[in-house]
């Protein structure tokens, strides 16, 4: 016999080639034991004693406040560096129509607003009644858009609440209308600083 032939048999002969036999007889796992875990008791039958758990705690991190908990909405700088101080200070906007935009901006959910006249005045501590040419006046200015009585959409070029994806898709959805005014990509012609190319 040659050597590779005796070393063929010598394997086949060795304790490794014989197929083990479990320390325990198996048992038949039924799928009403007592709402065991199947994997469970198979694990454990066919192991070499009891699975044990590991756990791991996840810690996730609370979102920022800011005296807060409705989340944040996404500025343009460009919008707060240059166009809103600029109108500010050229009296192109007052100071009623901005101190209410900037309510808008928080109020709004992924560029959507719904609110009354009554609920922007009492945050602001002004009349009811002066609410309305406001908005009127950001509406003519294309900063927002109002869809029907207490319902607004903010220039998603101004300020949007949600990501970036988000954003691009309501963007798309306000041009796909095709509006007259020419929002949201077009402000009003005393607004000249603000132009398309830098803040899309």
């Amino acid at each position: 016999m040659d050597a590779a032939a005796e070393s063929l048999r010598a394997w086949r002969a060795s304790p490794r080639s014989q197929p083990s036999k479990p320390d325990k007889p198996i048992r038949a796992v039924r799928a009403d034991d007592g709402g065991a875990d199947l994997a469970r008791q198979i694990a454990e039958q066919f192991g070499k004693g009891p699975v044990h758990e590991v756990k791991a705690v996840v810690y996730r991190r609370p979102p920022h406040d800011m005296l807060g908990e409705a989340g944040y909405s996404l500025v343009s700088n460009y919008f707060l560096r240059r166009v809103l101080p600029y109108c500010l200070m050229h009296n192109i906007i007052s100071k009623l129509q901005a101190a209410i935009l900037s309510n808008l901006i928080g109020r709004q959910k992924k560029g959507k607003i719904e609110c009354t006249h009554a609920e922007i005045a009492t945050e602001l501590g002004v009349k009811r009644t002066s609410i309305g040419h406001a908005l009127d006046a950001l509406c003519e200015k294309n900063l927002i858009r109002k869809v029907k009585r207490s319902s607004y959409q903010l220039n998603p070029r101004v300020a949007y609440n949600g990501n970036g994806q988000e954003q691009r898709d309501f963007l798309t959805e306000l041009r796909a209308l095709a509006l007259d005014s020419k929002f949201p990509d077009e402000l009003a012609p005393e607004l000249t600083l603000f132009s398309r190319t830098e803040l899309g």
